[in-house]
């Protein structure tokens, strides 16, 4: 039954990955190729009260 369940979301994960090298390459994520400015990026990372 685990073995079962196991095989079904490595399948999945497989496929997931495939369309993500599709969809945006085999080179990292890049907030420039992203269309994201560098400010954006850096303002969602930082925690309210952060300098």
């Amino acid at each position: 039954m685990l073995k079962h369940i196991k095989k079904a979301i490595s399948v999945f994960l497989e496929r997931l990955a495939k369309e993500n090298e599709k969809a945006f390459g085999k080179a990292p994520l890049d907030c420039c190729r992203l269309n994201r400015s560098p400010a954006t990026a850096t303002a969602k990372r930082q925690t309210p009260g952060e300098p």
